[in-house]
């Protein structure tokens, strides 16, 4: 005689089951294993130096130097899930060619107008010696990401990036006073 036990039992019984061969692979902690690689990898636009005045400056003169670095946005598929990756520039490396460096700063400097040229600013450099120099900037990028549209999450790690070298000619500038008449004198100094 079957009771009312045993019969549930024969019905559960019945149900089928299923046997996974492997463990369940967890496939956030394989992106986060990853994804500082694929964000060092990504195509960063370089930050771009800026010179004022440029192309050519004085020995002694302050030259304001400064970087411009925009926020870039990245898509890409991860172990076939959307990610999405936000690069912001954070730090700022100045190499101003003639063996002076600035920073890591967070300040990457600022414009300055036309009728300002030759002021101190936090960026600005005075160069001893007449040449030509290439002036270089490393931007650091943060990063954050998503998984399918999921909250951002900080990536461990950053990504420097070098901008285009800009040539600055750095000349001397001589000042004599002068007595000759040119009309008197037409090789006279200054004529």
């Amino acid at each position: 005689m079957k009771t009312r036990d045993s019969a549930l039992w024969e019905k559960v019984s019945e149900t089928p089951s299923c046997i996974y061969s492997e463990e369940p692979v967890d496939v956030g902690q394989r992106i986060q294993a990853q994804i500082l690689t694929a964000f060092q990898e990504r195509p960063i636009a370089a930050g771009k130096v800026v010179l004022q005045p440029s192309p050519h400056t004085l020995v002694g003169m302050e030259t304001n130097v400064y970087v411009e670095a925009a926020e870039q946005v990245f898509e890409m598929v991860l172990l076939d899930q959307t990610i999405r990756i936000i690069a912001t520039p954070t730090e700022f490396e100045l190499n101003y060619g003639d063996g002076s460096l600035y920073g890591p700063t967070s300040t990457p400097g600022a414009p300055l107008h036309q009728d300002r040229w030759g002021e101190q600013t936090q960026t600005s450099h005075r160069y001893a010696a007449s040449g030509d120099y290439q002036v270089v900037a490393t931007v650091h990028f943060s990063g954050t990401y998503s998984v399918n549209g999921g909250p951002m999450i900080p990536i461990d790690g950053r990504a420097a990036v070098p901008s285009e070298p800009q040539t600055l000619r750095v000349w001397r500038a001589e000042t004599r006073s002068v007595a000759d008449n040119c009309l008197i004198n037409p090789t006279g100094v200054g004529c």
